[in-house]
């Protein structure tokens, strides 16, 4: 009787680890916030007075399970992460539909992880999925690459993965449409730099361009032997 209750008794204790690094996965990276999560792939936004609806799904090739969101309202924008595991992704899909309370007007919302805010929606335009987003693309001919930043004329930006791991290769990533606006306004071409680094923080490939906007999208492909080049012929 007494190795039958310690048998039971280790089966609880392993049930319960289980379970606490279950909710760990599942709710624990909240603490994280922002650092926490990681791009997706937007497929509509709805916004009214009372909540934020927004759907999506998980943006890379390996299935990772929807975990859940994060978000913080400000000055009339929400900011929101998403966050996905491959542990989850063997039982649930990457898929998500969630509707967000907001207290205020919501003027924006953006899209933020660690190293990156891309503009989904705003009151002016509605949403635009991001093959309608006009601004810089950028693709990845290497593997070897953790992150990517583009800078202009007083704004700095760039995309890695929130896990800080290399970046997928093969597809084309939306970098900026702020540019498009910097380039109304001025009227002109605006001058723009492209930086790209490996898990060192190494420069593997840099290159200058200017985006006019009445081109709407330009395409930049990173090729493996470390240079940088505008695909003209692309339409995405």
């Amino acid at each position: 009787m007494k190795a039958w209750k310690r048998i039971v008794t280790v089966l609880l204790v392993i049930a319960v680890i289980l379970a606490a690094v279950f909710l760990a996965g599942r709710y624990g990276w909240k603490l994280g916030g922002f650092r926490a999560c990681q791009g997706a792939g937007i497929t509509s936004v709805e916004v009214n007075e009372k909540a934020v609806h927004i759907t999506g799904f998980y943006p890379g090739s390996f299935p990772e399970g929807f975990c859940g969101y994060y978000a913080k309202e400000q000055d009339g924008k929400l900011y929101v992460g998403f966050r996905f595991s491959a542990v989850f992704g063997f039982f649930e899909t990457g898929d998500f539909d969630v509707t967000i309370p907001v207290k205020g007007e919501i003027t924006e919302v953006i899209l933020k992880t660690s190293m990156n805010e891309i503009s989904v929606w705003n009151a002016r335009t509605d949403f635009l999925p991001q093959s309608e987003q006009y601004g810089v693309y950028v693709k990845l001919e290497r593997d070897d690459v953790y992150s990517v930043s583009m800078s202009y004329d007083g704004f700095s930006g760039g995309v890695r993965c929130a896990d800080y791991t290399a970046m997928d290769s093969g597809e084309y990533c939306f970098m900026d449409n702020d540019i498009m606006m910097a380039s109304k306004a001025a009227d002109a071409p605006v001058p723009f730099t492209i930086t790209v680094q490996d898990t060192g923080g190494v420069v593997v490939a840099s290159g200058k361009f200017s985006f006019d906007a009445n081109m709407e999208k330009m395409y930049l492909t990173v090729t493996s032997d470390g240079k940088i080049i505008e695909d003209k012929d692309y339409e995405g």
